[in-house]
């Protein structure tokens, strides 16, 4: 990689200034011909292929890092001689660090996929933290070297705060138990400084790392914010911002089309002026797109994949559960990455089908799906035989992946194992997999599908009322019913109602043999429910009990929301008085250019690069407070070491 006498050369060889303007984006990795066969597929030999590649390259880069001279070991102590050392890198020595760093950071991930062992795991956590030792030292390298040439520092400038704030967003993301063990090793993240360092990267949009930012921002706004639950308005906003660019840019981009999907789809709390007139077809906006993204000519599989993932959810939501069969079946039968999860999904809508008292044999109508046998459908005894055969597959299909096992597998192989114990029937369970992926987020304000939801879970629930005979888990299926209810009255704005349907849960807590994750989750509705109120004395005690729940299914997965929530109830208590506050994981760091808030920033990319302009792009006139603070004796440890082809525990 470092084969030039500089820099320069290496950086106007690989990123010429009319690629980055988009004047030949046919040629761009972001473009419509996307080589992801490589690294993207879960094939073992290209993931040794890719490992070998990213050694070979690690190797080039360490030859060019600067070498700490035994000077440099004895003077760092001083303050003004460590600051020389940073202005004395040259432009191809801060670039190798930099590149290092990345390279690092991928091998980890290679490491993880290709091996489920312990010593692997901490191999590649040992790799991250050189990682980020590496990124300690190119902010400073940012800080304090001088730059000549303007294309070498803004792709170096990009790159560290791609790094920078990555590491702090994903580290901030993590519930409060994580962050403790990650701060004890020396590891701190600060969301909003992560996300501030992202739009910077992004806003410098000659550089060739500003897309990789840029992208980073759409997967937080779209993806993480969405599933974690603590999405806002201001989300969408800025993806929206970020798409009409990039858009413009690479306009026959595969990956921007489908984020364009995604934006369309997750759009729930913006255009209120416009609800009348847009809400009822906003989702028939996304499956449109994802539907056009779908029929793109790529030879990248997993592309499509996360296509018919999102149609499929986008089908549920609007309760045509046949075509969201059809996606899990195309699912199933291309994709490897959880073909339990992909079965399950596929038996669940499948039952939630049958239970809809208008169905009706479907009909090959749908030329998006032309492979599937409608013949395997065509009475109900044909359809429970189906269901079972996905079903009783699971628990063969289970896999573990860097040593763990998928959340969703796991709910999986609990729901067939009930399938069968209870007679073959489950109760609600497209609508719960909507709830447990925070579906109800996309269709709050789509009052039809709401009350058509809320209909159903009526059904239910009368039809487990009117049974004679109490099964060992019937009081589990009519919680569940009554929790996926007071979702629905929540959306249409029935406060009060929904809390009798939690609080009723909350009461038969002693009677729940399997679903005990019920109850935690009341109480974060309810918690939100309150905090909806502006009731905050409420809500910390609803969230201390949420808090108060063990060893329940999607622990994990609650206690993201429970770090979100927890972080809004400090915000909002803090401005209203001293007293009662809920410990703050994580810094505090006052952002220029936008308020402190636990939300994303409602400035648009041109703002914040407009204030970066202005600003003269100087760290040290910006004020801002960096993830890193000042360097330990160790620093320079390890600026020595090669990297060679075996594992080692610190490269």
């Amino acid at each position: 990689m470092f084969m030039y006498p500089t820099a320069t050369p290496f950086i106007q060889h690989t990123a010429p200034r009319g690629y980055l303007r988009g004047e030949d984006n046919d040629r761009s990795v972001f473009g419509q011909q996307i080589p992801g066969g490589q690294i993207t597929s879960e094939k073992m030999e290209h993931l040794v292929a890719a490992t070998e590649h990213i050694r070979a390259t690690l190797n080039a880069c360490n030859a060019s890092r600067r070498k700490a001279a035994l000077t440099e070991t004895i003077t760092k102590q001083i303050g003004k001689r460590r600051i020389a050392v940073f202005k004395d890198y040259t432009e191809e020595q801060a670039h190798a660090e930099l590149c290092y760093a990345e390279g690092l950071l991928q091998l980890a991930f290679l490491s993880m996929l290709q091996d489920e062992k312990l010593t692997t795991l901490i191999r590649s956590s040992l790799k991250i933290r050189q990682c980020y030792k590496c990124y300690r030292i190119c902010w400073r390298i940012l800080k304090h070297r001088e730059w000549s040439d303007g294309l070498s520092k803004s792709t170096f400038e990009s790159g560290v705060r791609l790094g920078v704030g990555a590491f702090n967003m994903m580290i901030s993301l993590l519930p409060k138990r994580v962050l403790k063990l990650l701060e004890f090793v020396g590891f701190s993240g600060d969301r909003n400084f992560g996300l501030q360092q992202l739009r910077i990267g992004a806003g410098m949009r000659e550089s060739i790392r500003a897309p990789l930012c840029a992208l980073l921002l759409l997967v937080y706004d779209l993806y993480a914010t969405h599933m974690l639950a603590f999405e806002q308005p201001e989300h969408v906003v800025e993806a929206k911002e970020l798409l009409s660019y990039w858009q413009i840019i690479y306009p026959k981009s595969a990956i921007f089309t489908l984020l364009i999907g995604r934006s369309e789809a997750v759009a729930g709390d913006l255009e209120k002026l416009f609800i009348v007139f847009l809400r009822a077809c906003i989702l028939f906006q996304a499956i449109e797109t994802f539907e056009q993204a779908i029929k793109l000519p790529l030879d990248w599989p997993q592309y499509q994949h996360i296509c018919y993932w999102e149609l499929m959810w986008c089908y549920a939501l609007r309760a045509d559960w046949m075509k969201a069969v059809q996606c899990a079946e195309r699912l199933a039968c291309e994709s490897q990455w959880s073909q339990a999860s992909y079965r399950y999904m596929k038996a669940a809508f499948l039952l939630q089908w049958l239970d809809d008292p208008g169905v009706g044999t479907p009909k090959p109508t749908d030329k998006t799906f032309p492979t599937t046998d409608f013949s395997q459908y065509e009475t109900r005894g044909k359809t429970i035989e189906h269901i079972d055969k996905l079903l009783i597959e699971i628990p063969k299909l289970m896999q573990r992946f860097a040593g763990r096992s998928l959340p969703l597998e796991k709910i999986a192989l609990r729901k067939s194992k009930r399938y069968f114990a209870q007679n073959k029937r489950l109760t609600l369970p497209a609508l719960e997999l909507i709830f447990i992926w925070n579906g109800f987020k996309m269709v709050q304000f789509q009052q039809d599908s709401v009350m058509s939801f809320l209909m159903i879970c009526e059904n239910k629930i009368n039809e487990l009322l009117q049974m004679k005979e109490k099964y060992e888990t019937y009081f589990d299926d009519y919680c569940l019913a009554l929790l996926l209810k007071g979702v629905c009255l929540r959306c249409r704005g029935q406060q009060f109602q929904a809390s009798m349907c939690y609080q009723e849960i909350l009461q038969s807590k002693k009677k729940l043999k399997a679903d005990t994750y019920l109850l935690p989750f009341c109480e974060m509705e309810l918690c939100q429910l309150s905090y909806d109120e502006g009731d905050m004395q409420q809500a910390c005690k609803h969230l201390e009990r949420a808090l108060g729940y063990k060893g329940y299914s999607l622990e994990s997965r609650l206690h993201f929301r429970i770090h979100e929530m927890e972080t809004k109830l400090n915000v909002r208590t803090r401005k209203k008085s001293a007293s009662g506050q809920i410990k703050k994981a994580g810094s505090e760091v006052q952002i220029p250019f936008r308020p402190l808030s636990d939300s994303g920033s409602t400035q648009s990319v041109g703002q914040i690069a407009q204030a970066r302009a202005d600003s003269g792009s100087d760290l040290e006139s910006t004020n801002l407070k960096p993830i890193f603070p000042e360097f330990d004796d160790e620093d320079f440890d390890d600026m020595d070491g090669g990297f060679s082809s075996e594992e080692s525990a610190e490269p």
